[in-house]
């Protein structure tokens, strides 16, 4: 199956989590890492969602799917104890227009979960279209050790540089400039992977101060 790959912005958007399956916690974190506005159906309380109800992060209905409980969400996570609710939550899903993750049980999703490894606003998403999430979660796990924690940092400093790099005129002289800045910041971090950021924002001032001062 052919998977359009796409990212997400969840803030303050309303999502359904059907929950009560083993991964029922990572999921919700996910989620309310994305800052969704999270409705969870879980007969139980098993992941502490009295007490994040009681904060106001996440609405707790503690029950499971009813028909209808779909309706005025953009998204549902569905990873209850028992995936025979699946083609029932399919068909309100389609019928509805929402966008259902199904965990574990692909042939009933219209939306699949990558594993994800995160460098602050680096997001790098990694999936098998569902036929092996293990082998994602490994992959993922062999890119934590060759990216380091370092690129959250250089991802936060190259966003502070976009409004300057903006005003040199010209798309090739300005795309020329964040190639060569990328490319020397990320020398840097190859040359010393915890220690190289300061070395690299550095190069990148000296580089742009100089390119600024041509463009005067």
């Amino acid at each position: 199956m052919a998977y359009f790959p796409l990212m997400l912005d969840l803030r303050n958007r309303p999502v359904l989590l059907i929950g009560g399956g083993p991964e029922t916690e990572a999921k919700l974190q996910a989620l309310l890492e994305a800052q969704a506005r999270v409705t969870v159906l879980a007969e139980e309380d098993r992941f502490g969602l009295a007490a994040l109800a009681a904060q106001g992060r996440i609405r707790w209905l503690r029950r499971g799917y009813r028909e209808g409980d779909l309706e005025g969400y953009c998204l549902v996570v569905s990873h209850p104890k028992d995936k025979g609710i699946h083609p029932q939550v399919r068909e309100e899903a389609e019928r509805r227009g929402v966008f259902l993750v199904a965990v574990d049980d692909p042939k009933h999703a219209s939306a699949i979960l990558p594993a994800v490894l995160r460098r602050g606003e680096l997001l790098v998403a990694l999936s098998t279209s569902g036929a092996a999430p293990a082998l994602a979660v490994r992959l993922k796990e062999r890119l934590a050790r060759l990216l380091p924690e370092a690129l959250g940092g250089l991802v936060a400093y190259l966003r502070t540089l976009r409004p300057r790099i903006a005003r040199i005129p010209g798309f090739e002289a300005r795309k020329a400039l964040w190639y060569r800045i990328v490319d020397l910041a990320l020398e840097e971090l190859d040359l010393d992977p915890k220690e190289g950021l300061p070395r690299a924002i550095q190069r990148a001032e000296e580089i742009l101060s100089e390119v600024e001062a041509w463009t005067r």
